[in-house]
């Protein structure tokens, strides 16, 4: 009997010194979650697991090494392995990191970790920090903006409406099996619920896309050819739906890869001038791109005029580089735009006049590029729009 407890001693002093001065085995035997402290970096994280940085960075979703305290990073020791199709990497990405504020405070109208998040506010966080390009909207804009989705996949939106009025009443960032990640509806942190909850019950539920399937970010070192044959998809086929005159790509370009567009807003409607839709399908291309005030190269950055001046230019179209209020000034004003007509607004930022412009797509959305979010949709029932909408005009008359 003795001889069983001095055993059962020994085999504890063995586990608090293993637990004591092994680290990396109390790591293995952990949950595999790291909260991130003061002073703590990507590199020594992920020093103390035994693993790359970019293991560590790849299976949380961080599109940089920047980290906020109390950030939950989620430790995974097997090689990370991405999706085959693009459109589901991302949508991985986006819930991943979305995951990652689980436990941040709760706080109206707020949009940054260091300050707490509203539910808008994370979905445009977790969104722009993954270089899905979207205005910082409402719950119910970003219900207006998303694509509609019958089979939601990770990273989607997920949407809670009345029954009755569907007015959108929350929305998260869903992470599959029913479970989403909200901040703060009827508790005070970021968390994960679930649908299955008596809370959210009670509501209609509807899902939204902001990484539609069939999308391919250009990469650096990526080829047209590359791409065409990835996805066995011809080259010819790729530069018809992307309205791609010529076989060279840019680091960071939008294809749309399916037949049917990813955002089909400008589809029934009637196109202002004969190569409309071109200029919008290439425009879409450039979903991301940085806003430079005087710019108007894609590689080097654009303001609201010079995207105009660019993707009309790279259609061959002869237009000549104006700004908004010269744009506003030459062209006829108009009550009905059609798909490819320009949208004018003022008093934007800390100018006054006609000082933005955008390419109409119908059904209320533009694209157009502002220096916070680059070359996006946005639409004009949102409320900063709707607030500084001056006219549409009609752009043929540019057209040389």
């Amino acid at each position: 009997m003795f001889k069983g407890k001095l055993n059962v001693i020994v085999l504890t002093l063995v586990f608090m010194v293993i637990f004591t001065f092994l680290p990396g085995f109390k790591a293995e035997a952990a949950d595999r979650v790291h909260t991130v402290i003061s002073g703590e970096t990507v590199e020594s994280i992920a020093d103390t697991y035994d693993i790359s940085a970019e293991q560590l960075m790849k299976s949380n979703g961080l599109p940089d090494d920047k980290l906020f305290v109390g950030q939950k990073l989620t430790i995974i020791l097997t090689d990370y392995t991405p999706s085959i199709y693009q459109w589901s990497e991302r949508g991985k990405q986006v819930a991943n990191y979305a995951k990652s504020f689980i436990g941040f405070k709760k706080t109206a109208g707020e949009e940054k970790p260091e300050k707490g998040f509203d539910s808008s506010g994370l979905i445009h966080w977790v969104l722009s920090q993954q270089n899905v390009p979207v205005d910082r909207l409402t719950v119910d804009g970003f219900y207006k903006q998303g694509m509609d989705t019958a089979t939601p996949k990770t990273g989607d939106i997920i949407f809670f409406l009345e029954k009755d009025s569907l007015k959108v009443v929350t929305a998260g960032i869903y992470v599959g099996e029913n479970q989403f990640v909200n901040s703060g509806y009827g508790a005070e942190t970021v968390q994960v619920r679930s649908t299955t909850e008596d809370y959210f019950a009670k509501y209609q539920v509807a899902y939204k896309t902001y990484t539609p399937k069939g999308e391919h970010i250009v990469q650096a070192g990526e080829t047209l050819n590359s791409i065409s044959e990835h996805y066995s998809i011809s080259m010819s086929t790729i530069k018809s739906r992307n309205a791609l005159r010529t076989d060279e790509l840019m680091k960071g370009q939008y294809l749309q890869l399916y037949s049917n567009p990813l955002y089909p807003f400008y589809v029934n409607q009637e196109a202002a001038y004969d190569k409309a839709y071109d200029v919008i399908k290439y425009a879409y291309t450039l979903r991301g791109f940085t806003y430079v005030f005087g710019g108007e190269d894609p590689m080097i950055g654009m303001d609201c005029s010079g995207f105009i001046y660019w993707v009309m230019k790279e259609q061959g179209l002869s237009v000549k580089r104006d700004s908004a209020a010269d744009y506003f000034s030459l062209v006829p004003k108009i009550e009905n735009p059609k798909a490819g007509d320009l949208v004018f607004f003022r008093d934007t930022g800390t100018r006054l006049g006609v000082t933005h412009v955008g390419i109409y797509l119908g059904d209320g959305r533009f694209l157009n590029t502002t220096e916070n979010t680059g070359v996006h949709i946005s639409n004009l029932s949102s409320g900063y729009f709707a607030e500084k909408f001056e006219s549409f005009g009609q752009v043929e008359s540019l057209i040389d």
